[in-house]
């Protein structure tokens, strides 16, 4: 057996002992891969919540022109799901409304069934315009018609058929860029690239008919503080990173100005009115998209009577304990 030589450790106190400024001590600290926790580093420290991302609108009326002039191109079996995904014009973002959120529009003809798949990420529909629609999930053929709002929880196998004879199109809605952030995202095709359809259900937890959300509008109590007009939760316990409602506004209300460290998206299901999100003026009409990045302050006018989608990562930074509220 060789003997053991011992070897002369590395003098670190002297290496960094040669640094006379910060300035030198940062040059020889550099290559340990590491930050200095003074300084103006890329960490930040505010006494409030903040995001880079910008406030922005997507209309619908743009969108699904453009998804109509790529239903002559492509079709939804070809493409798999004929989509417009948002992107957020926030400088190095590729893909998201909002940090945690992303939406989409989806487009499908007559006659069309985009094939089953599934992916990690929880997913959701707000029917814009749709007659006979169908979405499979898990094997459950079920209807998606204006004014629902249908449920894809993550991991479960869904595609769509459209069993009538009108275009239909809606909002997705999904925690795509959580699930990014995460390093979790999967995505895999059916092995028979169609789901067999095992049931034909018309009551189900997955979809919030239209009927439905009316009837628990009526039923539901003007917010007391002014900030949200009458507004319910959809609950979706196997959707747990994601927060939905449906508010009900009436012509001529102004809502209270409030915050939250939640991002949120607002969905326009009916209506025309003008939105404030820290001052900025954003108008909108039916089928309308705008998002609200964390701790911005969000005010409603309403000049048509309206009725409002919102989704937003709540559930995740209750579970937390990081969400907060404020308003005025």
């Amino acid at each position: 057996m060789a003997d053991f030589v011992e070897v002369d450790a590395p003098d670190y106190a002297a290496h960094f002992a040669r640094a006379k400024t910060l300035d030198e001590l940062q040059r020889l600290i550099e290559p340990l891969n590491v930050v200095t926790g003074w300084g103006h580093g890329p960490h930040t420290r505010s006494a409030e919540p903040h995001s880079p991302y910008l406030t922005y609108v997507w209309r619908y009326k743009e969108c699904r022109a453009a998804l109509e002039a790529a239903s002559k191109l492509i079709s939804s079996e070809q493409a798999g799901r004929r989509i417009l995904n948002f992107r957020n014009p926030t400088p190095g973002n590729t893909l998201g409304a909002a940090r945690t959120l992303l939406h989409a529009y989806q487009l499908v003809l007559p006659g069309e069934t985009a094939p089953s798949h599934r992916h990690t990420a929880h997913a959701l529909r707000v029917i814009l315009d749709g007659r006979r629609m169908y979405s499979v999930v898990n094997g459950e053929k079920t209807l998606m018609e204006t004014g629902d709002v249908v449920l894809t929880p993550g991991g479960m196998w869904h595609s769509h058929i459209h069993d009538g004879d009108q275009t239909a199109c809606w909002i997705d809605g999904l925690d795509v860029p959580l699930v990014s952030a995460l390093q979790i995202p999967t995505w895999e095709p059916h092995p028979n690239r169609y789901e067999e359809v095992k049931a034909v259900v018309e009551d189900t937890p997955m979809r919030f008919s239209h009927a439905t959300i009316q009837r628990r509008l009526d039923q539901a109590s003007r917010d007391p503080e002014g900030y949200f007009g009458k507004r319910i939760r959809l609950e979706a316990p196997g959707m747990p990173t994601l927060g939905l409602t449906v508010a009900r506004l009436e012509a001529g209300q102004k809502t209270r100005r409030w915050r939250t460290n939640a991002n949120t998206s607002f969905c326009i299901m009916g209506g025309r009115g003008v939105s404030f999100i820290d001052g900025e003026k954003i108008e909108w009409s039916f089928g309308d998209i705008f998002v609200a990045p964390t701790w911005r302050w969000i005010e409603h006018h309403i000049d048509e009577d309206a009725q409002i989608f919102s989704m937003s990562d709540e559930p995740l930074l209750r579970w937390a304990q990081y969400y907060m509220f404020q308003g005025e």
